[in-house]
């Protein structure tokens, strides 16, 4: 049986994309959706270098600490499930506009958080708010974007996400060093508003949508992606990566293996490099399969974890190791999430949704492995790090040998 399109509903065929359908300026449009995809999932990272005055303020310990993350990570996941079908529904620019003045508003009110618990509590209504936004923008570069400038976009957009672990914590370090912790939300807030400004100037009116069928239609596609067998293990390894990813910075803050704001500065700056060149590879790795790409990205990610459970104290090679292992886990999300949108047909933001979903119940788990493995030393971390990773490449054979299964012969 071949591997086909994922159907708008359960039965149904999707629709051929509309031929000769309006395209995006993809150079107007790129720069405000990598600048919306680092604010977005940066949410999420920009509490850690506040721990230390997060816990001083709400007199509380470093495990809650770890629930400030997680907290974001679980609505987070859960706003992809949510608003990814509605986004199908009622138009990518209409949900993605919406998400960004609401996040503005919920951001907000976090960063005026007066205790642990408040905090979490809007954590959580904050990561299920943002969660609207990569679904829509991933959606809608599959649609509006020009096909060939697509495999550029996705991978900028896709390695944005990712470099929101790195410029997320470098901005908000570089905040808290002169100003109360309060700040870094406030802004966050500001930003928001503002780029949901430019993405009403840089988007197109969004394209006639579904809205006359029922609004479980809408939820259909997400059961139905479920059962694509060849994508699972590709989710299940897209999640393991990025509960390394979310691991590895959580337990450096933790670990006290790098303990001066230099140091820490520089170990997180050093990965910026490689997020940049990042797109840049997007040619030369398509090249490769999709399952082809996640393996290359996997190895490269666990011989850097592996390194540095031998060289993790000395700052400089850590840092090398830390980009390496980034350059590595950047590799995996593209394929992820190319490979979700392939099979999406007409409800590719569904389908996205769910590998986005799946990306982020993985940072759930990220900073409580963190939290179990750093108080024993970062050797311990960083090989409870790479056992992790060598799951994720047992997942990503298993889901090449599946999609050879379904192939036609």
């Amino acid at each position: 049986m071949a591997t086909t399109t994922l159907p708008l509903t359960a039965g149904t065929a999707a629709p051929a994309p509309t031929r000769g359908a309006q395209r995006a300026h993809t150079a107007r449009t790129l720069p405000v959706f990598v600048l919306s995809a680092l604010l977005a999932t940066g949410q999420m990272y920009v509490p850690i270098p506040l721990f230390t005055a997060l816990k001083a303020d709400w007199n509380v310990g470093a495990g809650v600490m770890t629930w400030i993350i997680s907290a974001f990570a679980f609505g987070y996941a859960g706003g992809f499930v949510l608003f990814g079908p509605l986004s199908d529904r009622y138009g990518h620019r209409r949900v993605l506009m919406t998400g960004m003045l609401v996040a503005a508003v919920v951001t907000l009110l976090t960063g005026l958080a007066f205790s642990a618990p408040l905090a979490v509590g809007l954590r959580i209504v904050q990561g299920l708010v943002v969660g609207s936004i990569p679904p829509a923008i991933m959606a809608y570069v599959a649609t509006r974007i020009t096909p060939a400038h697509r495999p550029v976009v996705t991978m900028s957009v896709a390695t944005s996400f990712l470099a929101a672990t790195v410029i997320a914590q470098i901005v908000s370090q570089a905040v808290v060093a002169s100003f109360p912790w309060h700040t870094v939300f406030i802004g966050s807030a500001v930003v928001f508003a503002v780029l949901a400004v430019a993405l009403r100037g840089v988007m197109l009116d969004d394209a006639p949508t579904g809205r006359d069928r029922p609004l479980r239609h809408s939820y259909a596609a997400i059961p139905a992606v479920l059962r694509i067998r060849p994508l699972l293990p590709m989710l299940v390894a897209g999640a393991i990566s990025m509960a390394v990813m979310v691991g590895v910075y959580t337990g450096l803050e933790l670990s006290g293996v790098v303990t001066g704001s230099g140091e820490l500065l520089a170990l997180r700056a050093g990965a910026l490099p490689v997020m940049i060149a990042l797109p840049l590879l997007a040619v030369p790795l398509a090249r490769l399969s999709k399952h082809g790409q996640m393996v290359l990205g996997v190895l490269v990610a666990a011989a850097a974890m592996v390194a540095a459970t031998f060289e993790g104290t000395h700052l400089t090679v850590l840092t090398i190791l830390l980009a390496v292992l980034v350059g590595g886990l950047g590799i995996i999300a593209p394929a992820v999430l190319q490979t979700a949108g392939e099979l999406g047909g007409e409800s590719r933001a569904a389908a996205v949704s769910v590998a986005m979903f799946s990306f982020y119940v993985g940072a759930t788990a990220g900073p409580l492995v963190a939290a179990a493995a750093a108080p024993h030393g970062f050797s311990v971390l960083a090989w409870t790090l790479a056992i992790l990773l060598v799951a994720a490449l047992a997942m990503t054979l298993i889901g090449l040998r599946l999609q050879r299964k379904t192939q036609p012969a």
